[in-house]
């Protein structure tokens, strides 16, 4: 059985660069699964992060992370696994990906076995020095690109998925 030769395209770069709306014009065309991390005021008591569906979705309780500053790694075992094994589209989106989840080894094993599996992934990866953002990075079939201000619209002109 020939290895897949599907790659992986992670995008990183400094915070508020555009790497997630720069995901969101690169899935036009096709149908994502997996998960977004959206960071919210006014839901929670204080600033925090939830986990949403590729598509769809509202911040609520449910689907708390963590609130900004307190991390529980046992959520991301359990909301972010859970979003990982729903295989319903034709892209997995893991939009993103961070230091706060390193501690939870049932969500990074699920990413780093959905990057050995054949469905194309698109991801975001934070700009931070853990040994599972490396792993992600480093996944022979991953092609992480830098988005910045100077190249964010060239490369929405030439990535593809």
């Amino acid at each position: 059985m020939a290895a897949p030769c599907t790659e992986h395209l992670f995008l990183t770069g400094e915070k508020g660069v555009g790497k997630s709306t720069l995901a969101r014009h690169l899935l036009a065309g096709h149908t994502p699964c997996g998960f977004r991390t959206v960071r919210v005021t006014g839901v929670m008591d204080r600033p925090s992060v939830h986990l949403l569906p590729a598509v769809g979705g509202e911040a609520a309780a449910d689907n708390l992370l963590f609130y900004c500053g307190k991390y529980d790694s046992a959520r991301f075992d359990t909301l972010g696994t859970a979003a990982l094994s729903q295989r319903y589209g034709d892209v997995l989106l893991m939009d993103e990906l961070g230091p706060a989840e390193s501690q939870a080894a049932a969500f990074c094993g699920a990413v780093l076995a959905a990057l050995d599996g054949d469905m194309p992934v698109l991801g975001v990866l934070q700009k931070a020095d853990t040994a599972f953002l490396r792993a992600v990075a480093a996944h022979p079939r991953v092609r992480v690109v830098t988005v910045t201000e100077e190249n964010r619209d060239r490369l929405r002109q030439e990535l593809h998925l």
